[in-house]
C-alpha cells in the first residue's frame, strides 16, 4: 500500500512539474492558413483579458448588417500599453484583415490589421512591429 501511494504521489509530482499552458490555441478556433477581409462599422470594443474583442457590423449582399466578432490576437495589457481606447474604435468605419473562424459560414475572426477610413492602421496582434500575441 505504501509503495502504491508513493508511486501515485511521485506521478502527481512529475505531472505538476511539467510546464503547461492554460492558454488556448488560436489554431483550434481559427483557420490560421487563410486570411479574410471585411469592412464595416465598429459597434463595440472591449479591452478584456485574455483577448480584447470588438464587434463590427458588416453589410451583407442585401445591405442588412451582419455582426462579426473580432478577437484580438494580443492581450488587453498589451492593448492598453499600445494606447488603445474603446472610444477610438466605436462608431468608426474600418477594414479588418484576419484569420476566419473554422466554422463554415461563421462571422468571426482572429484579427491582425485594422485600417480606419482615415488611413490609420492598428495591429491587433500577429503583425510585424505590432504588439506581441498571447
Amino acid at each position: 500500500m505504501t509503495r502504491c501511494l508513493s508511486a501515485v504521489v511521485a506521478l502527481g509530482l512529475m505531472i505538476a512539474a511539467v510546464p503547461t499552458s492554460a492558454h488556448h490555441s488560436f489554431n483550434t478556433f481559427f483557420d490560421m492558413s487563410r486570411t479574410v477581409q471585411i469592412e464595416g462599422v465598429v459597434t463595440s470594443f472591449r479591452l478584456v483579458s485574455p483577448h480584447s474583442e470588438m464587434m463590427v457590423d458588416v453589410p451583407d449582399a442585401s445591405g442588412k448588417p451582419v455582426t462579426w466578432r473580432i478577437t484580438a490576437r494580443t492581450g488587453a495589457v498589451n492593448a492598453k500599453r499600445e494606447g488603445w481606447k474603446a472610444e477610438d474604435f466605436i462608431g468608426k468605419k474600418v477594414k479588418v484583415e484576419g484569420n476566419p473562424t473554422r466554422r463554415e459560414g461563421g462571422t468571426a475572426m482572429a484579427a491582425g490589421v485594422v485600417t480606419f477610413a482615415d488611413g490609420k492602421v492598428v495591429c491587433l496582434g500577429g503583425c510585424p512591429g505590432g504588439p506581441p500575441t498571447e
